[in-house]
């Protein structure tokens, strides 16, 4: 046993560099994906907590009538669960309160609708609770009238304290009155910083809300015993509605009978309900996260099936390099389990070193993702609820592929007579390729250039893995640079699109050049003999590494041409599952920039792989293996 554990130590010596590409392969694939999918579930998290700590409600009772039905609504769900007030969408600074009462507002110009809110429910309490973000004191206001404004953007902190003069006109009767914004809040139902709809259409498409008043109803008396604004608008919270995570499926069970009742106790008026799918702010949200967890279904496959096949082939050739050391453990009366055991744990350690780190990428990647959205939302809290859920998932399919693939693999090989494994694997046999069947071409090359090919097409496994691997990984980065392309210059998507369209290119640059490294890596310790045969006969430094570089590029030239096609047929999928976006609108440089960057990538590897190359000792590789 003791003989026996020293193999371990000498293993992972050995093949170092073999640990830390399987730890790299893992690290970004499953970093990649289970930080993608798992950021939809901290949105989601994120929201329902939000819903739950703001106390949003769930149903809202909105027409000019929706006075006629309060009691009813009362009645059925509870005075506690029930509150209303009154709002008024207008554009320009001359809203029409009621018939005969025009308002004139001294307000800075800003496209879109203003919608002044009334309600006697105070802002930070019951539901829709506002946060507050900044007040005055009651020094401070006076006798002005105190209004509270719906943050939206950067500037709105720069209002508090602004004075308006409203010049109201009823009849005869005309009067100046002074507001002060005392309060900066941000309401739970707009927290969409852009496009929140309000309920104004110009020419045909309903006008965005630029700013949001708040006015007690007590201020709004003040401007005249004969003014009045009835309710027309019922806020209604469903009892057990808190207990069920938000648009999920318990939720929507409770909102659809409950809905169906609101409906029929408003039955007769011209009140419509809506639900928190109709809330712009909640559902765009929730949207969002919906179609960034598509796009992580869809690249997470590409990611993990382009690692299996390279963490495969790594163990598969690690194990064609160890048939000696097989056989010897063989002879001397080991079984295959107990073989086997340490190449697994090889393998394991590897994918669990990588699937440790992956983790923390994920975490970053996640919270990266998210904080994105603040272009276009006053964004939740984040949640602190820990999301192992597609982590786990992931990194538990990467050890049992791989932990399957080395032991069938490996047990493979046990089965062969220890006389058979001490002998090195007989060199595949020599054919003509392809290209020496077209003559005008082939004859036209120099002897180097008809060696490369030879090379290339010789081992035809080791050739397809290496193509599909760099298909895979150029498919990604056009998929990734078509997202950029369609959020920054055709004016579609989110910031938050956009730093999932970099983070894909990032991603793929580092699987493209992890993949690539990995397996060249491999092709130059398998072929150690070759390479000293080479300087043996005099060949110079540049003439051996250009042997193995020239198979490196035309092999990653290959994968990157067909990565195209396999790219374009990427971009397809992630549009349909965006919702935007289109294969004719993906700007020419983007076909030009992937094949660009995927032999960038190959370049640098070669550049990394140059010293392995050169430092081939001649001698241990030369050396008699009978």
């Amino acid at each position: 046993m003791k003989t026996y554990f020293k193999t371990f130590g000498k293993l992972f010596r050995r093949h170092f560099t073999r640990l830390v590409s399987i730890i790299l392969m893992v690290l970004v694939s499953v970093g990649f994906s289970a930080g993608v999918l798992d950021s939809t579930e901290k949105m989601r998290a994120s929201l329902s907590e939000f819903y739950a700590a703001s106390s949003v409600s769930d149903l809202l009772v909105r027409g000019e009538h929706a006075e006629d039905a309060r009691e009813a609504v009362i009645a059925a769900f509870g005075e506690e669960n029930v509150e209303w007030g009154a709002f008024l969408d207008f554009e320009g600074d001359a809203p029409q309160l009621a018939e005969g009462v025009t308002v004139s507002l001294d307000l800075p110009e800003k496209e879109g609708a203003t919608r002044v809110c009334f309600s006697d429910f105070p802002l930070d309490k019951g539901q829709n609770r506002c946060k507050i973000l900044s007040s005055l004191s009651e020094e401070e206001i006076g006798d002005r009238i105190p209004i509270a404004y719906g943050s939206t953007d950067g500037n709105a902190e720069e209002l508090l304290g602004r004075t308006f003069r409203a010049s109201v006109s009823f009849g005869f009767f005309s009067a100046d009155f002074d507001f002060i914004v005392a309060k900066i809040v941000i309401d739970p139902l707009h927290f969409a910083s852009r496009d929140d709809p309000s309920v104004l259409e110009k020419e045909g498409e309903y006008l965005p809300l630029a700013r949001v008043f708040y006015l007690p109803q007590s201020g709004y008396s003040a401007l005249g015993q004969s003014l009045s604004f009835p309710t027309n608008e019922l806020r209604v919270r469903v009892p057990g509605s808190q207990q069920k995570e938000l648009f999920s499926e318990g939720y929507r069970k409770i909102l659809s009978g409950e809905e169906a009742r609101l409906s029929a106790l408003c039955e007769g008026t011209d009140a419509v309900v809506l639900t928190l799918h109709e809330n712009f702010s909640f559902e765009s949200f929730y949207q969002y996260a919906d179609k960034i967890a598509s796009i992580g279904y869809l690249l997470t496959a590409v990611f993990l099936a382009v690692t299996l096949l390279v963490v495969l082939s790594t163990m598969t050739r690690l194990l064609d390099e160890e048939r000696a050391g097989l056989a010897c453990l063989s002879t001397l009366g080991y079984s295959p389990v107990r073989i086997l055991s340490k190449y697994l744990l090889f393998a394991l350690i590897g994918t669990l070193i990588g699937g440790a780190g992956a983790y923390f990428v994920a975490m970053g990647l996640s919270y990266v993702i998210y904080i994105n959205f603040t272009w276009n939302f006053v964004l939740p809290p984040y949640s602190s609820r820990a999301v192992f859920l597609f982590y786990l998932l992931v990194t538990l399919l990467v050890i049992l592929v791989t932990a399957a693939a080395t032991f069938f693999s490996g047990l493979k090989r046990t089965r062969e007579r220890p006389a058979v494994l001490l002998r090195p694997r007989a060199p595949k046999p020599g054919r003509k390729v392809i290209l020496e069947r077209i003559p005008l071409l082939w004859n036209r090359l120099s002897f180097k250039y008809k060696s490369t090919l030879r090379n290339v097409l010789r081992y035809r496994t080791r050739f397809w893995m290496t193509v599909i691997a760099v298909l895979a990984s150029a498919a990604l980065v056009l998929a990734g640079l078509a997202v950029l392309d369609c959020c920054l210059f055709q004016d579609v998507g989110t910031a938050a699109m956009i730093a999932v369209g970099v983070i894909v290119v990032l991603f793929a640059a580092a699987l493209n050049a992890t993949v690539i490294y990995t397996l060249t890596n491999i092709n130059v310790s398998e072929r150690e003999r070759e390479i000293a045969t080479l300087m043996v006969l005099g060949y110079s430094d540049r003439e051996v590494t250009w042997y193995i570089y020239r198979e490196i590029y035309i092999t990653s030239l290959i994968g990157t041409a067909l990565g195209l096609p396999a790219g374009a047929l990427l971009c397809y999928f992630v549009f349909q599952v965006m919702g935007f976006g289109s294969l004719p609108g993906i700007g020419w440089y983007c076909w030009l920039l992937t094949p660009l960057l995927s032999m960038l990538f190959t370049f640098l590897v070669t550049l990394a792989l140059r010293r392995k190359i050169l430092k081939v000792d001649m001698n241990d590789s030369l050396k008699a293996i009978e």
